[in-house]
């Protein structure tokens, strides 16, 4: 995996391939560390692409109280809108922020339907990679099943920000 340049083209690309509002950020670019020299070993500035991870044990999943969010025949959590009341429960469980609300409307929680990244399901069905995937110029992200993502984490020794209660989560143990 390589480092984030910050550049958005995996935003941009989201966004046109499912012709998503302004508002509606599936894949979101997170620095952390902002104008510290040195790099992402050294406590310095680092950007890191953040979206759905499809986590192996799902908080949003286990805290929605309409069950509107489940996992697909490919494994990828998904949120049937239909379902969603908008309570915005799973905002509060997801440790990525990977939950969004772009359009607030009227709904039982008020915070309008919940959308997140799908996992571009779409285009695995045909045989492709998600458009994030293929659109970023420096391989900062990972695409797989858990296993091969966490060997490719441990890898490049990207392994740290899933220690502890993260990688139970995201890959239902940890690294």
């Amino acid at each position: 995996m390589g480092a984030c340049i910050d550049c958005g083209a995996c935003n941009v690309a989201c966004k046109d391939e499912w012709d998503l509002s302004d508002n509606n950020d599936r894949i979101e670019v997170v620095t952390h560390n902002e104008g510290k020299g040195g790099g992402r070993f050294s406590a310095g500035e680092t950007s890191v692409p953040m979206s759905c991870y499809h986590c192996a044990e799902a908080p949003c999943m286990e805290v929605c109280p309409t069950d509107a969010i489940d996992r697909d025949e490919h494994g990828l959590v998904q949120v049937e809108k239909d379902e969603c009341i908008g309570c915005s429960y799973c905002a509060w469980a997801c440790p990525f922020g990977a939950t969004q609300f772009p359009d607030e409307t009227a709904s039982t929680g008020n915070a309008g339907t919940m959308d997140k990244c799908t996992g571009c399901v779409e285009r695995i069905e045909d045989d492709e990679n998600p458009v994030c995937f293929d659109q970023c110029a420096t391989d900062a992200l990972a695409y797989g099943t858990p296993s091969e993502i966490a060997e490719q984490l441990r890898g490049d020794r990207s392994a740290d920000m899933f220690r502890g209660d993260l990688g139970d989560i995201v890959f239902g143990g940890s690294l």
